[in-house]
């Protein structure tokens, strides 16, 4: 069963990584997709820190899928540090799959490695490009886009 949720969980997210990549991100799907991934890395480090492993990687496969369309938005955009964010944020995904996949999870590094994930990537990329707060709301600083 565990296999088959992780399977599915996979293809899930090349199915999504493959819709995103043919369609345009706009700024409010960007909006949207920003508040999506604030639930799954909080769904995420709440699944680690319960020992909720499977979760958790269901929660990765849904975060990889979104950096994959961010990827799009910003090389539309020409930014290439925002690109080069979401690729570190991706390889830190990854690196985090393969943690959470382990015959024995170290849950203290799995957790850690979630929050740097958090903090590496959506804070450097915030503070480039947004401003504003979690209270009233976050958008393009001006002239980003």
């Amino acid at each position: 069963m565990r296999r088959f949720l992780l399977c599915a969980s996979a293809l899930v997210a090349v199915l999504g990584a493959v819709a995103l990549a043919q369609a345009k991100l706009g700024v409010e799907d960007y909006g949207k997709m920003m508040k999506a991934n604030a639930q799954a890395a909080g769904a995420m480090n709440k699944a680690i820190g319960s020992g909720a492993y499977a979760d958790a990687r269901m929660q990765v496969a849904t975060l990889r899928t979104n950096y994959m369309g961010l990827q799009a938005f910003w090389s539309d955009k020409n930014k290439d540090d925002a690109v080069g964010i979401v690729k570190d944020g991706l390889t830190r995904l990854d690196a985090l799959d393969k943690m959470l996949g382990a015959a024995t999870v170290d849950q203290m590094a799995a957790q850690a490695a979630g929050k740097e994930f958090g903090g590496a990537t959506c804070g450097a990329c915030h503070k480039l490009y947004r401003e504003g707060d979690a209270q009233s709301g976050f958008k393009f600083k001006a002239g980003v886009i």
